[in-house]
């Protein structure tokens, strides 16, 4: 019988270090693409990830059981980036990338060696996507890589933002009506 989330931080509270293992494998794919995708950098992702399983492993005790195990990581997560961004933007470093120069979908995405058209029309599809994405605000950019790159219910993402579930639905329906309007636009 597999242990829930709340049984697995409840050991490793009690000292079994397995536990975290088990944690972040089963968290791992979710949470590294919601920062991938959040920090726009494959660094900055590495590096907020090691810093929220290093906070729990410094306070096991962080966990307070009282709400789902997976919204309290990604609420951790989100607060670990946005400290990330704040200083870096107190120290004045400007990011190499920007919102067209970032990495997108088309650029983690493996594949058995694609040839050279569909190399191109994948990373055209994923510019796309990018500009899309971007267009939103970031409040509905956030729900929509919880939604869909974390897989998280609009319970758990309304948990983890600590704002109401209508809220979570409003603008999980004006980011989809817009990117559905701005790659309708794209492919006309």
């Amino acid at each position: 019988m597999e242990l829930t989330d709340a049984e697995l931080a409840a050991a490793f509270k009690a000292g079994d270090p397995e536990a975290l293992g088990l944690l972040m494998e089963r968290h791992k794919a979710a949470l590294y693409g919601y920062l991938l995708r959040l920090t726009g950098r494959q660094d900055a992702a590495e590096d907020v990830f090691q810093e929220v399983f290093l906070k729990l492993v410094k306070n096991p005790g962080a966990y307070g059981e009282k709400e789902k195990f997976k919204a309290w990581l990604f609420t951790v997560a989100r607060n670990a980036a946005m400290d990330q961004f704040r200083r870096r933007a107190a120290r004045g470093e400007v990011a190499l990338e920007g919102p067209d120069g970032q990495a997108g979908p088309a650029d983690f995405l493996a594949s058995a060696e694609p040839g050279p058209e569909q190399a191109f029309y994948g990373k055209d599809l994923g510019r796309r996507i990018d500009a899309a994405l971007a267009s939103l605000s970031e409040d509905q950019r956030e729900v929509f890589y919880l939604r869909h790159y974390s897989e998280l219910s609009f319970k758990e993402i309304a948990e983890a933002l600590k704002v109401p579930i209508g809220t979570v639905l409003a603008r999980m329906s004006r980011a989809a009506a817009r990117l559905r309007e701005k790659l309708e636009k794209e492919m006309q």
